[in-house]
């Protein structure tokens, strides 16, 4: 695939992320419940999963919404923006406080610790690709 098509691609997706994250804000309540039926889980799993989410997808759609930020740029041809930068960093902060807040909830909910675990890896990540573009593009 051509630079063109792989960023804008990548933008669809972000935008499809951040309608998926919209919907399931407003659904999860009886996504929710619904599992906890079918699975025969205790009530307070619904309680746990819901506290967990909520506070969660502020972080997520900040993320989503720093990485469009980043693609953007990225677009227009301005790879070296320390905005790019700063966008990276934010994105990797978000990470790490859904970490945290997951972390917390696998007290509770053992599939958490999963969560928790994969937002560390993926803060790594960002983190690393935001030395690269320090280090390639010498932006501070």
């Amino acid at each position: 695939m051509k630079k063109v098509n792989t960023i804008k691609f990548s933008l669809l997706l972000t935008d499809i992320f951040l309608i998926l994250l919209v919907a399931l804000a407003f659904f999860l309540p009886f996504l929710v419940t619904w599992y906890v039926e079918l699975t025969g889980r205790l009530e307070s799993l619904a309680t746990t999963i819901m506290v967990t989410c909520y506070p969660c997808a502020p972080f997520t759609g900040l993320t989503l919404f720093y990485l469009r930020k980043v693609l953007k740029n990225i677009e227009k041809g301005d790879c070296n923006s320390p905005d790019n930068i700063k966008y990276l960093m934010y994105m990797g902060i978000c990470c790490i406080i859904i970490a945290f807040i997951t972390l917390i909830a696998g007290k509770f909910y053992l599939p958490f610790f999963i969560v928790a675990a994969t937002f560390l890896f993926i803060s790594l990540l960002v983190f690393v690709f935001r030395n690269i573009f320090i280090n390639i593009f010498n932006c501070k």
